[in-house]
Protein backbone atom coordinates (compact mmCIF):
# COMPACT_ATOMS: atom_id res chain seq x y z
CA UNK A 1 0.00 0.00 0.00
CA UNK A 2 2.96 2.00 0.60
CA UNK A 3 2.79 3.15 -3.55
CA UNK A 4 -1.26 3.26 -3.35
CA UNK A 5 -2.16 6.57 -3.50
CA UNK A 6 -5.61 7.36 -1.29
CA UNK A 7 -8.46 6.18 -2.57
CA UNK A 8 -12.45 6.31 -1.58
CA UNK A 9 -15.14 3.38 -1.70
CA UNK A 10 -18.83 4.33 -1.95
CA UNK A 11 -21.56 1.61 -1.37
CA UNK A 12 -25.27 1.90 -1.67
CA UNK A 13 -28.15 1.29 1.00
CA UNK A 14 -30.56 -1.64 0.16
CA UNK A 15 -34.27 -2.29 0.46
CA UNK A 16 -34.36 -6.76 0.42
CA UNK A 17 -37.83 -8.70 0.68
CA UNK A 18 -40.01 -5.38 -1.15
CA UNK A 19 -42.95 -7.39 0.03
CA UNK A 20 -42.52 -11.77 -1.32
CA UNK A 21 -39.10 -11.93 -2.28
CA UNK A 22 -38.06 -13.05 0.90
CA UNK A 23 -34.61 -13.61 0.77
CA UNK A 24 -34.36 -13.47 -3.44
CA UNK A 25 -35.13 -9.65 -4.20
CA UNK A 26 -33.59 -6.56 -3.90
CA UNK A 27 -33.02 -3.10 -5.08
CA UNK A 28 -30.12 -0.51 -4.10
CA UNK A 29 -31.18 3.09 -2.71
CA UNK A 30 -29.33 6.20 -3.62
CA UNK A 31 -28.03 6.99 0.05
CA UNK A 32 -24.38 5.61 0.80
CA UNK A 33 -21.93 4.99 3.45
CA UNK A 34 -18.05 5.46 1.86
CA UNK A 35 -14.63 4.63 3.21
CA UNK A 36 -11.75 6.49 2.68
CA UNK A 37 -8.37 4.21 2.71
CA UNK A 38 -4.68 5.73 3.05
CA UNK A 39 -1.30 4.45 3.30
CA UNK A 40 -0.80 4.52 7.92
CA UNK A 41 1.85 3.02 9.71
CA UNK A 42 -1.04 0.35 11.03
CA UNK A 43 -4.10 -0.73 10.20
CA UNK A 44 -6.79 1.08 11.72
CA UNK A 45 -10.70 2.22 11.30
CA UNK A 46 -12.65 4.88 12.46
CA UNK A 47 -15.82 7.20 11.78
CA UNK A 48 -16.09 9.88 10.93
CA UNK A 49 -19.05 12.15 13.41
CA UNK A 50 -22.45 12.40 12.01
CA UNK A 51 -25.83 10.95 12.86
CA UNK A 52 -25.30 7.26 12.16
CA UNK A 53 -21.67 6.66 13.70
CA UNK A 54 -21.75 3.03 15.09
CA UNK A 55 -22.66 2.52 19.01
CA UNK A 56 -21.28 -1.19 18.67
CA UNK A 57 -18.48 -3.31 16.85
CA UNK A 58 -21.08 -4.66 14.28
CA UNK A 59 -20.47 -2.33 11.85
CA UNK A 60 -16.18 -2.27 11.55
CA UNK A 61 -16.74 -6.02 12.16
CA UNK A 62 -18.44 -6.35 8.80
CA UNK A 63 -16.14 -4.21 7.34
CA UNK A 64 -12.96 -6.81 8.79
CA UNK A 65 -14.48 -9.62 7.74
CA UNK A 66 -15.22 -8.60 4.15
CA UNK A 67 -11.20 -7.48 3.52
CA UNK A 68 -10.20 -10.39 5.28
CA UNK A 69 -12.72 -12.93 2.78
CA UNK A 70 -10.67 -11.36 0.19
CA UNK A 71 -7.32 -11.07 1.46
CA UNK A 72 -6.28 -14.01 3.59
CA UNK A 73 -6.40 -12.45 6.87
CA UNK A 74 -3.64 -10.22 5.92
CA UNK A 75 -4.24 -6.70 7.66
CA UNK A 76 -2.73 -4.14 5.58
CA UNK A 77 -1.37 -1.10 6.75
CA UNK A 78 -3.57 1.68 6.26
CA UNK A 79 -6.32 3.48 7.45
CA UNK A 80 -9.58 3.37 6.73
CA UNK A 81 -11.96 6.60 8.14
CA UNK A 82 -16.08 5.54 7.28
CA UNK A 83 -18.61 8.54 6.61
CA UNK A 84 -21.45 6.87 6.86
CA UNK A 85 -25.48 7.85 6.11
CA UNK A 86 -27.35 4.71 6.38
CA UNK A 87 -28.99 4.24 9.24
CA UNK A 88 -28.24 0.89 11.52
CA UNK A 89 -29.89 -1.84 12.06
CA UNK A 90 -32.97 -0.51 10.36
CA UNK A 91 -33.69 -2.93 7.40
CA UNK A 92 -31.59 -0.78 4.94
CA UNK A 93 -28.56 -3.25 4.39
CA UNK A 94 -26.33 -1.46 6.58
CA UNK A 95 -24.55 -4.94 7.64
CA UNK A 96 -24.34 -5.65 3.68
CA UNK A 97 -22.76 -2.26 3.25
CA UNK A 98 -19.56 -2.86 5.82
CA UNK A 99 -19.18 -6.49 4.09
CA UNK A 100 -18.96 -4.77 0.17
CA UNK A 101 -16.83 -2.39 1.72
CA UNK A 102 -14.60 -4.39 3.33
CA UNK A 103 -14.51 -6.78 -0.24
CA UNK A 104 -14.20 -4.02 -2.49
CA UNK A 105 -11.87 -2.56 -0.04
CA UNK A 106 -9.42 -5.47 -0.04
CA UNK A 107 -9.62 -6.18 -3.79
CA UNK A 108 -8.24 -2.53 -4.52
CA UNK A 109 -5.22 -4.08 -2.05
CA UNK A 110 -5.07 -7.26 -3.81
CA UNK A 111 -2.31 -8.07 -5.88
CA UNK A 112 -4.57 -9.34 -8.27
CA UNK A 113 -8.27 -8.29 -7.93
CA UNK A 114 -11.14 -10.89 -8.18
CA UNK A 115 -13.40 -11.08 -10.51
CA UNK A 116 -17.30 -9.79 -10.01
CA UNK A 117 -18.87 -13.18 -9.52
CA UNK A 118 -15.98 -13.73 -7.07
CA UNK A 119 -16.96 -10.59 -5.31
CA UNK A 120 -20.42 -11.53 -5.34
CA UNK A 121 -19.55 -14.98 -3.95
CA UNK A 122 -18.14 -13.54 -1.33
CA UNK A 123 -20.57 -10.98 -0.21
CA UNK A 124 -23.23 -13.80 -0.13
CA UNK A 125 -21.36 -15.58 1.87
CA UNK A 126 -20.69 -13.30 4.35
CA UNK A 127 -24.17 -11.55 4.22
CA UNK A 128 -25.79 -14.95 4.41
CA UNK A 129 -28.24 -14.41 1.68
CA UNK A 130 -28.04 -12.43 -1.79
CA UNK A 131 -30.61 -9.90 -1.24
CA UNK A 132 -29.30 -7.11 0.18
CA UNK A 133 -25.62 -8.20 -0.31
CA UNK A 134 -25.88 -8.41 -4.33
CA UNK A 135 -27.44 -5.02 -4.68
CA UNK A 136 -25.10 -3.29 -2.37
CA UNK A 137 -22.33 -4.38 -4.53
CA UNK A 138 -23.85 -4.68 -8.26
CA UNK A 139 -26.42 -1.45 -8.08
CA UNK A 140 -29.89 -1.55 -9.64
CA UNK A 141 -32.20 -4.52 -9.34
CA UNK A 142 -31.40 -8.03 -8.51
CA UNK A 143 -33.07 -10.84 -8.33
CA UNK A 144 -30.48 -14.08 -6.72
CA UNK A 145 -30.95 -17.70 -5.96
CA UNK A 146 -28.12 -19.26 -3.62
CA UNK A 147 -27.78 -22.86 -4.68
CA UNK A 148 -26.50 -25.16 -1.98
CA UNK A 149 -22.16 -25.29 -2.29
CA UNK A 150 -22.43 -23.01 -5.43
CA UNK A 151 -21.73 -19.60 -6.51
CA UNK A 152 -24.86 -17.32 -6.19
CA UNK A 153 -26.95 -17.22 -9.74
CA UNK A 154 -28.37 -14.10 -10.43
CA UNK A 155 -29.97 -10.99 -13.00
CA UNK A 156 -29.04 -7.65 -12.31
CA UNK A 157 -30.74 -4.93 -14.12
CA UNK A 158 -31.72 -1.01 -14.05
CA UNK A 159 -34.95 -0.10 -12.21
CA UNK A 160 -37.70 0.96 -14.22
CA UNK A 161 -37.60 4.42 -15.33
CA UNK A 162 -39.35 6.96 -12.90
CA UNK A 163 -39.20 4.59 -9.96
CA UNK A 164 -38.76 6.28 -6.85
CA UNK A 165 -39.10 5.74 -2.74
CA UNK A 166 -39.75 7.11 0.34
CA UNK A 167 -38.40 5.36 3.02
CA UNK A 168 -39.63 6.37 6.70
CA UNK A 169 -37.10 4.58 9.74
CA UNK A 170 -38.81 4.53 12.95
CA UNK A 171 -36.92 5.40 15.65
CA UNK A 172 -37.45 1.59 17.53
CA UNK A 173 -35.23 -1.55 17.39
CA UNK A 174 -36.11 -4.47 15.47
CA UNK A 175 -32.70 -6.44 15.52
CA UNK A 176 -33.10 -8.97 12.45
CA UNK A 177 -31.67 -11.81 14.19
CA UNK A 178 -35.24 -11.25 16.17
CA UNK A 179 -37.66 -10.46 13.85
CA UNK A 180 -36.65 -13.94 11.72
CA UNK A 181 -37.15 -15.57 14.96
CA UNK A 182 -40.95 -14.60 14.76
CA UNK A 183 -41.09 -16.56 11.20
CA UNK A 184 -43.06 -19.87 11.47
CA UNK A 185 -41.20 -22.95 10.42
CA UNK A 186 -43.96 -24.31 8.19
CA UNK A 187 -46.83 -22.53 6.02
CA UNK A 188 -50.06 -23.18 4.47
CA UNK A 189 -49.74 -24.49 0.99
CA UNK A 190 -52.20 -21.64 -0.02
CA UNK A 191 -49.56 -18.63 1.49
CA UNK A 192 -46.73 -20.35 -0.63
CA UNK A 193 -48.78 -20.23 -3.33
CA UNK A 194 -50.10 -16.96 -3.21
CA UNK A 195 -46.11 -15.73 -2.72
CA UNK A 196 -45.08 -17.47 -5.53
CA UNK A 197 -47.84 -15.56 -7.60
CA UNK A 198 -46.44 -12.57 -6.38
CA UNK A 199 -43.01 -12.58 -6.68
CA UNK A 200 -43.26 -13.52 -10.47
CA UNK A 201 -45.31 -10.74 -10.47
CA UNK A 202 -43.11 -8.57 -8.31
CA UNK A 203 -40.38 -9.99 -10.61
CA UNK A 204 -41.63 -9.00 -14.00
CA UNK A 205 -43.06 -5.60 -13.08
CA UNK A 206 -39.80 -4.30 -12.16
CA UNK A 207 -38.08 -5.61 -15.00
CA UNK A 208 -40.32 -4.25 -17.78
CA UNK A 209 -41.12 -1.07 -15.81
CA UNK A 210 -44.41 -2.31 -15.94
CA UNK A 211 -45.53 -1.00 -12.71
CA UNK A 212 -49.45 -1.03 -12.96
CA UNK A 213 -49.51 -4.59 -11.28
CA UNK A 214 -46.96 -3.35 -8.13
CA UNK A 215 -50.06 -3.21 -5.50
CA UNK A 216 -50.59 -6.35 -6.09
CA UNK A 217 -47.44 -7.71 -6.60
CA UNK A 218 -45.62 -6.64 -3.22
CA UNK A 219 -48.41 -8.76 -1.39
CA UNK A 220 -46.52 -11.39 1.45
CA UNK A 221 -48.03 -13.49 3.80
CA UNK A 222 -44.71 -15.18 4.41
CA UNK A 223 -42.78 -12.42 6.86
CA UNK A 224 -44.99 -9.28 6.98
CA UNK A 225 -47.93 -10.50 8.75
CA UNK A 226 -45.82 -12.01 11.34
CA UNK A 227 -43.44 -8.69 11.92
CA UNK A 228 -45.97 -6.45 11.50
CA UNK A 229 -47.12 -5.97 15.25
CA UNK A 230 -43.49 -5.33 15.88
CA UNK A 231 -43.89 -2.29 13.48
CA UNK A 232 -46.54 -0.23 14.67
CA UNK A 233 -48.49 1.83 11.74
CA UNK A 234 -47.27 -0.38 9.36
CA UNK A 235 -50.73 -2.36 8.83
CA UNK A 236 -52.15 0.81 8.63
CA UNK A 237 -49.67 2.26 5.76
CA UNK A 238 -50.23 -0.91 3.59
CA UNK A 239 -54.11 0.63 3.14
CA UNK A 240 -52.67 3.62 2.40
CA UNK A 241 -53.90 4.97 -1.30
CA UNK A 242 -53.45 8.54 -2.57
CA UNK A 243 -51.52 10.27 -6.32
CA UNK A 244 -48.12 8.82 -7.14
CA UNK A 245 -48.02 5.98 -4.51
CA UNK A 246 -47.18 2.33 -6.37
CA UNK A 247 -47.08 0.00 -3.15
CA UNK A 248 -45.32 -0.26 0.52
CA UNK A 249 -43.72 -2.86 1.94
CA UNK A 250 -41.17 -3.84 4.69
CA UNK A 251 -37.64 -2.79 3.94
CA UNK A 252 -35.84 -5.86 4.57
CA UNK A 253 -36.82 -7.11 8.07
CA UNK A 254 -37.93 -3.65 9.20
CA UNK A 255 -38.86 -1.40 11.08
CA UNK A 256 -38.17 0.79 7.91
CA UNK A 257 -40.94 1.10 5.42
CA UNK A 258 -40.44 1.51 1.99
CA UNK A 259 -42.94 3.29 -0.63
CA UNK A 260 -42.10 2.79 -4.39
CA UNK A 261 -43.75 6.30 -5.94
CA UNK A 262 -43.48 7.75 -8.92
CA UNK A 263 -43.86 11.79 -8.94
CA UNK A 264 -44.73 13.79 -6.24
CA UNK A 265 -43.59 12.05 -2.79
CA UNK A 266 -43.95 14.84 -0.05
CA UNK A 267 -47.66 13.84 1.12
CA UNK A 268 -46.44 10.37 1.12
CA UNK A 269 -43.89 10.83 3.24
CA UNK A 270 -45.53 12.95 5.48
CA UNK A 271 -48.78 10.01 5.64
CA UNK A 272 -46.01 7.70 6.84
CA UNK A 273 -44.35 9.31 9.80
CA UNK A 274 -48.05 10.71 10.62
CA UNK A 275 -49.20 6.96 10.73
CA UNK A 276 -45.82 6.08 13.29
CA UNK A 277 -46.62 9.61 15.15
CA UNK A 278 -50.46 7.96 15.96
CA UNK A 279 -48.22 5.26 17.54
CA UNK A 280 -46.62 7.13 19.29
CA UNK A 281 -43.40 6.88 17.49
CA UNK A 282 -40.93 9.26 15.89
CA UNK A 283 -39.55 8.65 12.60
CA UNK A 284 -36.97 9.97 9.59
CA UNK A 285 -38.25 9.91 6.05
CA UNK A 286 -35.78 9.37 3.00
CA UNK A 287 -36.94 10.65 0.03
CA UNK A 288 -34.58 8.38 -2.29
CA UNK A 289 -33.75 7.32 -6.03
CA UNK A 290 -33.12 3.42 -6.83
CA UNK A 291 -29.68 3.74 -7.55
CA UNK A 292 -28.29 2.52 -10.85
CA UNK A 293 -24.73 2.06 -9.44
CA UNK A 294 -23.50 -0.42 -6.74
CA UNK A 295 -20.20 -0.25 -5.10
CA UNK A 296 -17.64 2.18 -6.58
CA UNK A 297 -13.98 3.29 -6.19
CA UNK A 298 -12.75 7.14 -6.50
CA UNK A 299 -9.09 7.94 -6.54
CA UNK A 300 -7.60 10.24 -4.58
CA UNK A 301 -5.05 12.59 -4.90
CA UNK A 302 -2.75 12.32 -2.18
CA UNK A 303 -3.22 15.66 -0.54
CA UNK A 304 -7.12 14.17 -0.04
CA UNK A 305 -8.53 14.66 3.25
CA UNK A 306 -10.71 11.55 4.47
CA UNK A 307 -13.86 11.98 4.55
Amino acid sequence: MSSKPPFRVCVPATSANLGPGFDAIGLALDLWSRATIQSAVEFSISFKAGTYVPTNAGFENEIIRGMDRVLGGVRPNVSVQIANDIPLGKGLGASAAGAVLGIVIGAELAAESPSERTLARYAAELEGHPDNALPALLGGVVVAAMPEGEDPAYLRFDPPAGLAAVVVTPRIVLPTAAARALLPATYERRDVVFNLQRVALLAASLATGDLHALRIAVGDRIHQPYRAPLVPGFSEMLGFTMPGLLAIALSGAGPSVIAFVSGESEAIGKAMTAAFAREGIDSDVFHLGIATRGAYVEQLAPASTPG
